[in-house]
């Protein structure tokens, strides 16, 4: 079953799937000269984020949703289906959806001591009620192809390295996705990263949060 979804004006549906980064894959992407080549790349630049993650006893992430600050803006990720690999998510930034969800979330949870500790930090009115789960920083690589597809390298500031290949659409309100969009999405993505495999090193593929849990247990002190 899906997460429960608040009323917005629109949210974002993304679909990716994650390769395996090594430390020439930037340069690999930029070069181009695989073949086939990937068509119209156009680099979009450089940037760098912080990304907090916020849960409390997992009553979020255990659902499939996701709540964080990035770069001080609050967006929320919610499973739409796929898996850590290659997933579908639908998105949004609306502070007074991300409210309703947690809310929704958490005044369904069968916890009693976690509703209740929901409840005691909500009424501060700070994150959501929610406490700090993570928190790291990205500088990411962006390129688009063939005006299409957007492709990024992400590393972050504990040492981590992966890839995205990611397709977006967003959907007014009212107008939800019944889960066949996200699977020609997908689909599309996997035709494309097998097409292009010279650029989309194959293997074991850990996501940003998931390599945060392990460096946070293999450096936890005390």
């Amino acid at each position: 079953m899906r997460p429960f979804m608040p009323n917005l004006k629109h949210t974002i549906l993304e679909v990716e799937r994650k390769f395996v980064c090594n430390p020439l894959t930037t340069s690999v992407i930029h070069a181009n000269i695989g073949l086939p080549q990937l068509p119209n790349l156009t680099f979009k630049g450089r940037r760098t984020f912080e990304d907090i993650y916020y849960d409390l006893n997992e009553v979020c992430s255990s659902q499939g949703v996701y709540i964080r600050k990035r770069n001080g803006t609050w967006q929320a990720k919610v499973r739409q289906g796929g898996d850590f690999t290659n997933s579908q998510f639908s998105e949004f930034d609306e502070v007074e959806g991300i409210e309703a969800l947690v809310e929704k979330l958490y005044s369904s949870s069968n916890q009693r001591n976690t509703l209740q500790q929901y409840v005691n930090a909500s009424i501060k009115a700070e994150n959501f009620g929610l406490g700090e789960l993570a928190r790291f920083v990205t500088r990411r690589d962006a390129w688009q192809v063939d005006d299409v597809f957007e492709v990024v390298v992400d590393n972050t500031d504990f040492g981590h390295s992966v890839g995205e290949v990611e397709l977006q659409q967003v959907l007014e309100m009212g107008k939800k996705d019944d889960g066949g969009t996200a699977v020609r999405m997908d689909a599309q993505i996997k035709e494309f990263m097998l097409k292009h495999s010279w650029a989309f090193p194959s293997g074991k593929v850990v996501g940003k949060l998931s390599a945060y849990f392990e460096w946070a247990r293999a450096n936890k002190t005390g």
